[in-house]
């Protein structure tokens, strides 16, 4: 069971990881978005499985980061505050712990869904949430080899940022398959950094890194790491 939330707690939580909305000049104020990890798996063709659901949000998370008129969660506020509330990610996420979560984060949308992998197979299901309605805006849903995953998170961005009337990348660099061994590495190297387990995690980090030299989270996530140590 989840704890109650103390008022004060809360306060701190959301005065040190809320995303303010601003007001630009001639536009609309600056959507404020935070990407729930996903109910997910990869299966290959051994039996072996490995969670998806983390890469994914991670992947997600970069992609936004990146566009104009709207402001991200990086996913390790995200997993902070969770621990700072005591929070339980056991089971599947479901819309009221994500707007839960959202409110405390002071963000207007949250995003949340499933994904599956099964022998290079993909398929994703994303649902945007209005954080203060309880509003589902936007509903995703894709299919792909799993090699091409990033092609289809951006995909995925652009068809919410499309649903936010929000203007397109004018330009991109080139996107790349993404071998499905960096992806399988990328859940690990996410699952031992949220355990605590930094050595481990950049191991996993550097792992991707050697599959997919130009593997974006994985070069953050290693610049963030070694920063700190």
């Amino acid at each position: 069971m989840r704890r109650p939330f103390f008022a004060f707690a809360t306060a701190l939580a959301v005065a040190a990881l809320s995303l303010t909305a601003t007001e630009a000049e001639g536009r609309q104020d600056v959507a404020t978005v935070a990407v729930m990890d996903f109910n997910a798996f990869m299966m290959g063709e051994g039996g072996a499985s490995v969670n998806l659901g983390k890469a994914i949000s991670s992947m997600l998370v970069t992609e936004f980061s990146g566009r104009e008129g709207m402001r991200i969660v990086e996913r390790r506020q995200l997993m902070d505050l969770i621990r700072e509330q005591d929070l339980s990610l056991s089971g599947r996420v479901d819309d009221d712990f994500a707007i839960e979560v959202g409110k405390m984060l002071g963000v207007q949308y949250v995003l949340l869904g499933q994904a599956m992998s099964i022998v290079d197979n993909l398929r994703i299901d994303i649902r945007a949430v209005d954080v203060e309605t309880s509003e589902v805006i936007a509903v995703m849903k894709k299919t792909d080899a799993t090699i091409q995953l990033l092609n289809v998170v951006v995909e995925l961005a652009d068809e919410f940022s499309e649903a936010l009337s929000l203007t397109p990348p004018s330009s991109r660099a080139e996107v790349e398959e993404v071998p499905v061994a960096a992806t399988i590495a990328l859940s690990r190297a996410l699952t031992y950094e949220d355990d605590g387990q930094i050595e481990q995690a950049i191991e996993q980090y550097e792992a991707v890194i050697a599959i997919h030299p130009t593997h974006r989270d994985a070069q953050r996530a290693l610049e963030r790491l070694r920063g700190a140590t």
